[in-house]
């Protein structure tokens, strides 16, 4: 198994590597049908490793370092060099055997080569993900919830067809509305917050920052 710098002939073995890592985990919903690209606007450089196994994407890790501009408006922990951590997967026939700590090595030592002063890190609940991003150096600064359901207080909708138009029509409380939300997805700051919801799921999300000195040295 080796890394590499990521290259666009592995992009559908990165794909599947991050849709089959991600399928079963509290990310089940972040999607990829292609490579996740870094907006140049915002990214001065970017950290894209991959470990190949005969031929096959097995991990896959991706930082993007913000431009100064970005990095001093940050607003988790703004400074003049800020990276954020964009993707980590590694294949669910691979896992448990290193591989996502062998591609943090490497990342860990081009940020302080780039000399990054800070490392922004989102999660979800998880006690391998969590676990290593502690172990990396990363410190807790924020949790937050990410809510799938609907507010007990909204009023329900009523539908029907009109076939004559060729349309749906939505109304609530005998009044006409242009749209109405499924199922909702809602980022809530406080735990108690969550009583308010009939919930189909809930996800506790997770903001680690690690901090890089000056010198060069962690």
């Amino acid at each position: 198994m080796k890394i590499k710098n990521y290259v666009p002939e592995f992009e559908k073995s990165w794909v599947y590597t991050k849709a089959l890592s991600y399928l079963f985990s509290p990310f089940f919903d972040d999607r990829s049908s292609k490579k996740d690209t870094f907006d140049p606007e915002i990214y001065s450089s970017t950290i894209e490793l991959i470990a190949v196994e005969d031929d096959k994407v097995v991990g896959l890790l991706d930082i993007g370092i913000y431009n100064q501009e970005f990095s001093l408006s940050y607003k988790y922990h703004p400074a003049d060099k800020v990276a954020y951590f964009a993707n980590l997967a590694v294949h669910p026939d691979y896992q448990g055997q290193g591989i996502a700590s062998k591609l943090f090595a490497v990342a860990d030592k081009r940020l302080i080569e780039e000399g990054v002063d800070v490392l922004a890190i989102f999660t979800r609940e998880g006690e391998v993900a969590n676990h290593l991003y502690q172990k990396w150096g990363g410190q807790l600064v924020a949790t937050d919830y990410l809510v799938v359901g609907n507010l007990k207080s909204e009023e329900p909708f009523n539908f029907e067809v009109l076939g004559n138009q060729g349309r749906l029509r939505f109304s609530r409380q005998g009044k006409e509305i242009p749209f109405y939300q499924r199922e909702g997805v809602y980022i809530l700051s406080d735990k108690a917050a969550l009583e308010q919801f009939d919930i189909e799921q809930v996800y506790k999300e997770m903001t680690y920052i690690k901090t890089y000195k000056k010198t060069g040295k962690k």
